[in-house]
């Protein structure tokens, strides 16, 4: 009877790799992270907390599932536009403003509960509306550049992916 092994956090860890394939991984992800820095700001954009915050969820949660691939994209967003409407409802609103961020928001968690839009209100949705609502993160982020650098890591991560999968090199 095989066993397999469990990492630190008790998830089944990648024992299918040789140190030598774990090795050209750590490569192919040294290159990819320094090409989505140096991609970010050469577009101006000065934080890369969204990029690296989807690619983790995408990669390490979903195990780079091709079929999530879109529900973790839409639900990012979905996230930062929950945050977006806490921050900015109230601020252009008053009290209403709040009223009406506070619905929006109830409503997604109720939607979250009952599977409803599950594609686009889902776990994805949840950990970028609490990073994004975090209110130190506004003093030198802000929610549109937490989205673009999302966006940035989206198709950075969909090429990359594709290519390996295109060229046979993983077993999904």
């Amino acid at each position: 009877m095989a066993t397999q092994a469990h990492g630190a956090d008790g998830v089944a860890s990648s024992g299918g790799l040789s140190p030598i394939k774990g090795l050209v991984v750590l490569a192919v992800v040294v290159v990819v992270v320094a090409a989505f820095i140096a991609i970010s700001l050469a577009v101006g954009l000065a934080t890369f907390s969204g990029g690296f915050l989807f690619v983790f969820y995408y990669t390490g949660v979903c195990h780079a599932a091709p079929d999530k691939f879109v529900p973790a994209a839409l639900g990012a967003f979905v996230g930062l536009a929950l945050a977006y409407a806490l921050v900015a409802l109230p601020a252009a609103f008053g009290g209403a403003g709040m009223a009406v961020a506070l619905i929006l928001l109830l409503a997604a968690v109720y939607a979250l509960i009952m599977g409803w839009a599950a594609v686009a209100i889902n776990h994805a949705a949840m950990l970028f509306l609490t990073v994004a609502a975090i209110p130190a993160l506004h003093q030198t982020a802000t929610i549109a550049e937490m989205a673009l650098s999302a966006g940035l890591a989206m198709v950075l991560i969909g090429v990359v992916l594709g290519a390996v999968r295109m060229r046979g090199l993983t077993t999904a």
